[in-house]
C-alpha cells in the first residue's frame, strides 16, 4: 500500500505500483511533494495550526499528447488541462506523529471530452511511540481514480474506467540492539465501475472487484555500522466479489513474497539495498496456473556531488488480471533517474524506465494470446523556482509498448507545462 500513496505533487517521480495505478505515477513533471524537492532556500514555510504544519497548494498544468488513445495507427492528439489542489498536514509533536493528505486531479480535454476525469485522494498515516526503539505505524487511504488506456490487462471503454481503492495497514517494529523485528497487517479493497464500449455495449467490470488481505513479517541484523542484512515474508489472500468471473474462472486464492538482502551505506555517497526474492500467486481454480518467479531487486541512490544524485530501482510484483487467457502476470520495473541542480533556482532531470509484464497463460490459451509486454519510457524535465511559493516545470516523455499481441503496440510523446503554487 505504501507504494500506492498519491504522488501528484510536483517534481518528477516514477512509482513501482501495479499496472492498474501506473498512470498516476509516471507523468514527468508530476510526482513527489514540492516541500521535499525544493532547494533549501526555496522551501515553502507552511502555516502553523496548533501542533500541525500545513502545506496547501495547487498545480495548474497543460498536457499535450500525440496519441490520446494509445493506438497503433491513426493517432489522435489533444491537450488536457489539469487543476490539482492539495493540502498536507504534519504533526510537530515530540512523540508520536500523524500526517494527513487530501488532493485531487481534475482534467479536461480540449477535443475528446469523453476522456475527462476527476480523481480524488485522501490519506492518513503516522506512528505511535511505545518505548525507546519500539513503535506502532498506521495508515489509511482512500482513492477514487480512473484507469489509463495504456493498461492492456483489462478491456477499456470510450470513457475512463472508474474505480475506488480503500486500504489500510497497522504495523509494529522493535529493535533489540543489532536485531530489529517487525510485523504488519493490511488490506486493499477495489471497486470498479461498468463502462460503455465503442458500440454502446456495457463492459461489466463487477468481476474485477476484490479484497486483498495481507501480513508481513520482517527481521534485520546490523552486522556492521553501515550495513544490515534483512529478510521478510509477506502472505496474502485475495477474494473476488463475483465468482466465477466473465470467463468462468474462480480467481480467489493466496500468494506470498519472500525477500532477502542487504541495506548499506558506502562512504556517504552510495546507499540503498540489494536483494533477491521469490513471488508467487496461486488460484482456487485448477485451470489457472500459478504466477510466480525469482527476481533480483535493488534500490540505490548515488550522490557523486552535492549538486547531482542518481537513483536506480528494480522491483517486482504479482498483478491481477481478468484476461480470459491468463492467470495473472509478473511485473518487473527497472528505473534510472538523474537529478542535477544547474542553478540554485533551477533543477534538471532525466530518466529511463523499462517495465516487463510476464503473463502466466492458461493451459488452453490460443497461440496469439497475450504472453509478454514490454514498455519503455524515457524523458527529461526542468523545474525553475521563482520563490518559496511558486515554481515552473516543463518536461517531455516518450513511451513505447512492444507487445506479443499483433497490432497492439503504441508510441506516445507527451509534453507538460506546469505552474505550482504552495504556501
Amino acid at each position: 500500500l505504501k507504494n500506492r500513496i498519491f504522488a501528484v505533487l510536483a517534481g518528477v517521480a516514477f512509482a513501482t505500483s501495479g499496472a492498474v495505478h501506473a498512470q498516476y505515477y509516471d507523468s514527468p513533471g508530476l510526482g513527489n511533494q514540492p516541500v521535499t524537492q525544493h532547494p533549501q532556500d526555496y522551501k515553502p514555510l507552511g502555516l502553523r495550526a496548533g501542533a500541525f504544519m500545513l502545506h496547501p497548494g495547487v498545480q495548474l498544468a497543460a498536457e499535450y499528447t500525440d496519441n490520446v488513445f494509445y493506438s497503433t495507427e491513426n493517432l489522435d492528439s489533444d491537450i488536457a488541462y489539469h487543476v490539482r489542489p492539495y493540502i498536507t498536514a504534519q504533526s510537530t509533536w515530540s512523540k508520536h506523529s500523524i500526517n494527513l493528505t487530501a488532493s485531487a486531479d481534475i482534467a479536461r480535454y480540449s477535443d475528446f471530452s469523453d476522456r475527462d476525469y476527476e480523481d480524488y485522494f485522501l490519506g492518513v498515516s503516522g506512528r505511535i511511540d511505545v518505548r525507546n526503539r519500539s513503535y506502532f505505524t498506521y495508515a489509511l487511504d482512500y482513492m477514487d481514480l480512473h484507469e489509463g488506456l495504456n493498461n492492456r490487462s483489462s478491456e477499456q471503454g470510450i470513457e475512463p474506467t472508474r474505480y475506488s481503492m480503500t486500504g489500510g495497514s497497522l504495523g509494529y517494529d522493535h529493535t533489540f540492539n543489532r536485531l530489529s523485528v517487525g510485523a504488519n497487517v493490511g488490506f486493499s479493497d477495489f471497486d470498479f465501475d461498468n463502462v460503455l464500449d465503442a458500440d454502446g455495449e456495457t463492459i461489466d467490470n463487477q468481476d474485477r472487484d476484490r479484497s486483498d488481505r495481507y501480513y508481513t513479517l520482517q527481521a534485520g541484523y546490523q552486522f556492521q555500522t553501515d550495513k544490515q542484512a534483512y529478510l521478510s515474508y509477506t502472505g496474502n489472500n485475495i477474494e473476488y466479489d463475483q465468482n466465477p468471473d466473465r470467463s468462468g474462472f474462480d480467481r480467489n486464492g493466496d500468494g506470498y513474497a519472500i525477500e532477502g538482502g542487504i541495506n548499506f551505506t558506502i562512504t556517504g555517497k552510495l546507499e540503498g539495498n540489494v536483494g533477491v526474492g521469490h513471488y508467487s500467486r496461486s488460484y482456487d481454480d485448477e485451470r489457472l496456473l500459478d504466477t510466480d518467479g525469482w527476481c533480483f531487486g535493488a534500490g540505490l541512490t548515488w550522490v557523486p556531488t552535492y549538486l547531482t544524485s542518481v537513483h536506480a530501482q528494480i522491483d517486482t510484483s504479482v498483478e491481477e488480471t481478468t484476461d480470459s487467457n491468463s492467470s495473472g502476470f509478473l511485473q518487473t520495473n527497472y528505473t534510472l533517474r538523474v537529478d542535477h541542480e544547474l542553478l540554485r533556482s533551477l533543477q534538471i532531470n532525466g530518466f529511463v524506465q523499462y517495465r516487463n509484464y510476464d503473463y502466466q497463460n492458461v493451459i488452453d490459451a490460443p497461440a496469439d494470446a497475450r504472453s509478454s509486454d514490454g514498455t519503455w519510457r524515457m524523458g527529461f524535465g526542468a523545474s525553475y523556482f521563482i520563490n518559496r511559493n511558486a515554481y515552473l516545470n516543463a518536461s517531455y516523455s516518450w513511451e513505447e509498448l512492444d507487445s506479443s499481441v499483433a497490432n497492439d503496440d503504441y508510441t506516445v510523446n507527451t509534453f507538460w507545462l506546469m505552474l505550482g503554487l504552495e504556501y
